[in-house]
């Protein structure tokens, strides 16, 4: 299903939302929605799964327009599925959360059974069929509606903030399942702001900002040139240096602040250099790894953020990590305590800096 729209507005309570957005859904794959909140992401997707109307522009499927009559477009939404965050469960069991799509369709119940458990494998949930659905924790409910869209069997998917505030175990396994479809041939869209996320997943992205697309194209030429400072200051991407690639006996080192450490790369002189808080690991003690980076430094602050907490390290440039409460727990992360920050050379992304 291909699906492209052109000079949508949406307005609420008379602020205009989308103010003449075009775009296309072409190919199968990941299709990134990124912007800030209330930039009209949310707004968006609803236009472009039929369940808002735009206020202006036009929505084709295939080449052709939804058109007004009803019949039409129940037919082109039963191609499609959304999946909000937090998800909405309907009442029963996991089991008939998930074969709700296949059942409606009268799918013969014991495909629908062997769907049901393949899916519920799939997205670490086996065992979960007899619990009630609206029971489970925030990370559970939201793979039940990720396995129930894909009981649909959908041609497109929209998926909004599939891993906000989860998790790690549900967010790995929603973007594994996100990947493993979009190999399928669904096209995806993700609206998210969550770079990395969108670095891991995305072919295509579209900048949306104040209702309008200000960036389009693929998504590794959008995030790898250019200005990449401004995806740190706009949507607040941690570990975002400016520094300098230099040769150190044969190894290529990229120096920022009072802080040191390898990478992998060609360049040499300025550049910008970007590191995903998930692939540090802290310990108190220096680690015997085959990392080939290691910082140290005090613990200055510590946040709440995507289901894992953001620690900040004044390792001569400002560190974030992520961790889990568990390790947090352990480690006895308090303001003031010295850690020590691992990482590989291989996981620092390196850009040559614009003038």
């Amino acid at each position: 299903m291909r699906i492209a729209a052109s000079g949508l507005v949406k307005s609420f309570d008379r602020r205009r939302v989308l103010d003449g957005v075009s775009l296309e859904v072409g190919a199968p794959g990941v299709h990134a929605l990124v912007g800030p909140n209330g930039s009209g992401k949310t707004t968006l997707m609803r236009l472009l799964a039929l369940l808002e109307r735009p206020d202006e522009g036009t929505i084709t499927y295939d080449g052709d327009p939804a058109g007004a009559a009803e019949t039409r477009a129940a037919a082109l939404r039963r191609r499609m599925a959304l999946v909000h965050n937090p998800a909405v469960m309907l009442s029963g069991t996991v089991r008939y959360n998930v074969g709700y799509g296949p059942m409606v369709r009268r799918a013969p119940s014991g495909d629908r059974r062997r769907l049901v458990e393949e899916l519920l494998e799939s997205m670490s949930l086996g065992g979960f069929g007899r619990r009630e659905a609206r029971t489970l924790s925030a990370g559970e409910i939201q793979r039940v509606a990720l396995a129930r869209a894909m009981a649909a069997g959908p041609e497109t998917l929209f998926l909004d903030e599939p891993t906000a505030n989860l998790d790690p175990l549900s967010a790995r396994t929603i973007e594994q399942a996100i990947a493993g479809l979009a190999r399928r041939g669904v096209r995806i869209v993700l609206a998210t702001h969550n770079l990395w996320q969108v670095e891991r997943l995305a072919d295509r992205l579209w900048f949306l900002n104040d209702g309008r697309i200000s960036l389009s194209g693929p998504a590794a030429d959008i995030l790898h040139r250019g200005d990449q400072a401004f995806w740190g200051r706009f949507l607040g991407r941690d570990n975002l240096f400016s520094g300098e690639v230099v040769r150190e006996a044969g190894r290529a080192v990229f120096r920022a602040g009072s802080a040191a450490f390898e990478v992998v790369s060609d360049l040499e002189g300025k550049a910008l250099a970007s590191l995903n808080p998930n692939e540090i690991i802290l310990s108190r003690g220096r680690l015997a790894s085959s990392a080939r980076n290691t910082l140290a430094g005090p613990v200055t602050g510590m946040a709440f953020e995507d289901g894992v907490y953001k620690v900040a390290i004044d390792a001569g440039i400002p560190l974030i990590a992520a961790v889990t409460k568990a390790s947090r727990d352990e480690l006895g992360l308090d303001g003031g305590v010295n850690v020590f920050a691992t990482f590989k050379a291989s996981a620092v992304r390196v850009w040559k800096e614009t003038e």
